[in-house]
């Protein structure tokens, strides 16, 4: 018998090496992801060479399977039905784990500081018409100048937990549970409109792998839940952002991004950046603006208040014990703000005369905020939700590429 004689499933011994490379690659990206996600969860503070480690195998492997996009395959609908049980099965488990955990603390206070100055900002700002950022007693920490001492964050932060200052505790986990759905349904919407010419089964069993992977880090429940950071909302603003981009809405794609910068300007400049093209659209830009206008009203209150604790204080961070910093001879420290440089330079001088897909400028971006990250004097472990969706798209959209076809 010949290798390349037909079974009698219509399959060829070429075709099942293909599916077994595609299954393989499935695997393998999926028990190495989970890898990762333990590290993060076991080292969440200090072990900056760990955290370094795996955000090197993250970005190693997206760039991998996004150079491999290419690729042609022909795979069997079993695999994708096969892939779409089996990611259910996960995501069921893992809400039932991660809900019986961290459920209960839907109804209490956030503990971190992000989660509580946020709520005390908005109690300040809609309850008692002052301005956030002039207060001294949000930030009362002895290592912050006076001016230093308001609100750290964008004046759209505000906006998104307003039911927080008339609800406390639950309305600012309330809406961070509307934001993690934002998310979740923007990523889905993101990948279903890049396969329309997909299978039925292709789109469902994608979808389910990409649920999978965004729920399957402890640490997303156990910030969004337990301690209450509100990295999830910026984030589900650009997801969303990027879901009327896909749709050449590009008006509104500008205010929602423009609107996250305004809640928190990084990770937000970083995408706006993938947008710096030959052919930006004007819409987009007049929508940006639109975004912006939370932000350019406190700066009309005052200014100097405003940039002193969203901006200043973050370019004028020392660094902790969870960066490369606290490990690196200072004489070498100069490499840091040059790799985040050059990766800018890079990607804004490659792009720039490209008409970039949904995929590709969410990838560019990925790759930009992993060397970013890695390269900040903080790696805090909320910093890290911002990764989580779009590793997900990623691997979800890319997962049978890894390994080249035979």
């Amino acid at each position: 018998m010949r290798f390349t004689t037909t079974l009698e499933n219509g399959l060829t011994f070429r075709n099942l090496l293909n599916l077994a490379l595609a299954a393989s690659s499935v695997l393998f990206s999926v028990v190495f992801i989970y890898c990762i996600y333990r590290l993060f969860q076991t080292y969440d503070w200090g072990q900056p060479f760990t955290k370094f480690l795996c955000f090197s195998g993250l970005f190693a492997l997206c760039l991998t399977l996004f150079r491999h996009r290419q690729q042609t395959q022909s795979l069997p609908n079993f695999l994708f039905i096969g892939e779409a049980l089996f990611a259910s099965l996960v995501v069921i488990a893992i809400f039932y784990r991660m809900l019986n955990g961290y459920g209960d603390a839907l109804f209490t206070a956030p503990t971190v500081d992000i989660g509580y100055t946020t709520e005390h900002a908005a109690r300040l700002f809609f309850l008692q018409g002052e301005n956030p950022y002039l207060s001294q007693e949000i930030n009362i920490r002895p290592e912050l100048a006076a001016e230093h001492r308001g609100f750290h964050y964008g004046p759209a932060m505000l906006l998104g937990y307003a039911p927080s200052a008339f609800f406390p505790g639950v309305g600012y986990k309330v809406m961070s549970m509307v934001f993690l759905a934002i998310a979740a349904i923007s990523m889905c919407l993101l990948i279903v409109g890049n396969m329309k010419d997909q299978n039925r089964w292709q789109v469902r069993s994608t979808v389910l792998v990409a649920l999978m992977l965004f729920f399957l880090p402890e640490r997303l429940w156990y910030e969004v839940f337990q301690v209450g950071a509100n990295d999830i909302y910026p984030v589900s603003l650009l997801l969303l952002g990027m879901v009327f981009a896909q749709r050449d809405k590009w008006l509104w794609a500008g205010i929602l991004m423009g609107l996250s910068f305004a809640t928190k300007f990084s990770p937000a400049a970083f995408l706006l950046a993938m947008f710096l093209r030959k052919d930006i659209r004007m819409m987009f830009l007049a929508g940006c603006v639109i975004g912006v206008t939370p932000m350019m009203a406190f700066l009309a209150w005052d200014y100097q208040s405003l940039m002193e604790n969203v901006f200043f204080l973050r370019f004028g961070l020392n660094y902790d014990s969870t960066s490369l910093y606290s490990i690196t001879p200072p004489v070498l420290h100069v490499l840091f703000p040059l790799a985040q440089l050059s990766a800018l330079v890079y990607l804004l001088v490659r792009n720039f005369g490209r008409t970039l897909s949904t995929e590709e400028t969410l990838v560019c971006f990925t790759l930009l905020l992993i060397i970013i990250e890695v390269t900040f004097k903080e790696i805090h472990a909320n910093h890290l939700i911002w990764f989580y969706p779009l590793i997900a798209f990623i691997v979800a959209t890319y997962r049978h590429k890894l390994f080249p076809q035979r």
